[in-house]
């Protein structure tokens, strides 16, 4: 099934304020079977976002209104493409019981939703390793990248296995995003991606083959890069396509649409 299972939304406070239907009427004209949202779940109560702008997941009060809107598409959309609702979760250190209970409290979304690790809990505090390259840049400087790489393996491993029994979101996003800035802030990779890729293969979990990578200035590669996905490819671990759109024109970005489609 050609889908695109790493979709962003309005509800996204660093996106844009297209409506859902726009990135659904996107997904039906490039013959995408299937589209599924996974909007940042809201942050867990007593976790102070890191980032400057407080502006890493949507909030706690629109989720019922994002369900809404993702089922009255489903409903409407029905034949044409399968609109799917769920979320982009993050896996936080130290959060796990107020990232279980969301869970619980939104059963119906987790088939369809992504673990992620984007903050890493460091010994002052927690830290967002995606924001941007200046701040990644710093906080080498100040730790060590190879300290921010040990970091992520250990939040990544706690990730890759079912941390929350039947509540675990089935995908793990974006599963080396620890490399976006490495051509800014060069470093030997320590993390052994093979332990890793066989605690996901025990546990039954996919991997979000996502390719908004490519347009990263630092990166410039899909998620996983070639070497891990040969290795993923290698363990017979599940891929699920995914843009990370945060604007409809995103949608299939370097996957679908006109001479794309078929490729993978």
């Amino acid at each position: 099934m050609l889908t695109d299972g790493h979709v962003h939304s309005p509800f996204c406070p660093h996106g844009t304020d297209s409506p859902m239907e726009d990135y659904v009427k996107k997904a039906v004209s490039l013959g995408l079977e299937a589209i599924t949202f996974t909007e940042h779940a809201p942050l867990p109560a007593g976790f102070t976002d890191p980032v400057p702008e407080k502006d890493s997941a949507m909030r706690a009060e629109d989720v019922p209104a994002y369900l809404a809107e993702g089922r009255r598409l489903a409903q409407q959309y029905k034949g044409q493409i399968d609109v799917r609702t769920g979320f982009e979760v993050d896996y936080i250190e130290g959060f796990e019981k107020e990232t279980e209970a969301f869970l619980s409290a939104n059963k119906g979304a987790v088939p369809h939703s992504v673990l992620s690790v984007h903050f890493l809990k460091l010994e002052d505090g927690y830290f967002c390793l995606d924001y941007s390259a200046d701040l990644f840049e710093a906080k080498a400087e100040e730790f060590g990248a190879e300290a921010l790489y040990r970091s992520y393996e250990r939040t990544l491993r706690l990730a890759a296995g079912r941390p929350f029994g039947s509540l675990t979101p089935p995908v793990i996003g974006h599963v080396n995003l620890i490399h976006k800035f490495r051509k800014r802030v060069p470093a030997d990779d320590p993390i052994d991606w093979e332990a890793v890729l066989r605690l996901a293969k025990t546990h039954g979990r996919t991997l979000d083959y996502n390719f908004a990578g490519l347009n990263k200035a630092d990166y410039g590669e899909a998620y996983p890069d070639a070497d891990i996905l040969k290795a993923a490819r290698l363990y017979s671990i599940p891929l699920q396509t995914g843009s990370d759109a945060h604007h409809p024109d995103d949608v299939g970005r370097y996957f679908a649409g006109d001479d794309e489609l078929g490729k993978l």
